[in-house]
């Protein structure tokens, strides 16, 4: 569920290029909202070998399926079905993580 848009989507697209060529689980990417940009640039290997699938949605999305949805991702989350290669790296450092690029796959976690 992306509520983002922007720069944030163009990261999270560019993470989820395998490091190998080998297709994995489809990714479903739902577009939703633009709070951090209306616009991104894609990287037509984001879309080639990644898996992931990008749909829109907006209307008819009430209160109710949102919760669902939420619903769905933590039970995914607490089984390990949905699992991120995760690099932490200090608050003090935000400035140089934002700009990083060679994160390939893995999760930036800023920690206090």
């Amino acid at each position: 569920m992306d509520y983002l848009w922007g720069r944030p989507s163009e990261i999270l697209l560019r993470a989820l290029v395998p490091r190998s060529f080998a297709f994995g689980k489809p990714t479903r990417v739902v577009q939703i909202g633009e709070s951090a940009g209306t616009e991104l640039t894609l990287a037509a290997s984001s879309l080639r070998t990644s898996g992931v699938e990008i749909y829109g949605a907006a209307k008819g999305l009430d209160p109710q399926a949102m919760d669902e949805v939420y619903q769905q991702i933590v039970t995914w989350t607490r089984s390990g079905e949905l699992t991120f290669d995760v690099e932490k790296v200090p608050l003090s450092d935000i400035e140089t993580a934002w700009r990083r690029t060679d994160l390939k796959g893995r999760r930036l976690v800023v920690m206090p």
